[in-house]
């Protein structure tokens, strides 16, 4: 990755930015007073009764640093199957210096994932990939039932 930073910075005067945070969740909480984030419902896996399936909401939340300047930032949705991008999203994203952790929340809506498999949601700074966060989606028969004396816990 040093690397890579390197290279970049030199091609575009700015440095390439890291990422801290890729988190899906159902709901993201914001406290107005502290300014301070709650992640609801963290998950990696989405399970679906069948396919093709659509997720009706989620949250995807990212915190950024080592950026100095404009961005422009595209948060997308991939099946890892075949890279093909299912939803994305672009905005311009303002580092005011180094040390600044810029946060993105994100609210999806009405995914479509025509079948269960590997996806992964990616992160890219003027059309460079920063990092991914995979998950997966699953049909229900693949769902691992509770052992015996635990289905009440």
């Amino acid at each position: 990755m040093t690397q890579k930073t390197k290279s970049t910075k030199k091609k575009t005067g700015k440095p390439t930015p890291s990422i801290l945070s890729i988190n899906v969740c159902d709901t993201i909480i914001r406290d107005e007073k502290t300014r301070k984030v709650s992640l609801i419902g963290l998950f990696n896996t989405i399970n679906a009764h069948s396919f093709p399936a659509t997720h009706g909401l989620m949250h995807v939340y990212i915190a950024m640093t080592n950026g100095h300047g404009k961005y422009e930032t595209e948060v997308r949705f991939v099946s890892l199957e075949d890279n093909h991008p299912i939803i994305g999203m672009r905005g311009e994203v303002n580092f005011n210096s180094l040390l600044d952790a810029v946060e993105i929340n994100i609210e999806w809506r009405d995914i479509p994932f025509k079948k269960p498999g590997n996806y992964a949601i990616e992160v890219l700074c003027d059309k460079i990939p920063i990092s991914s966060r995979k998950f997966r989606v699953i049909g229900m028969e693949n769902i691992v039932p509770p052992t015996k004396g635990t289905e009440g816990v």
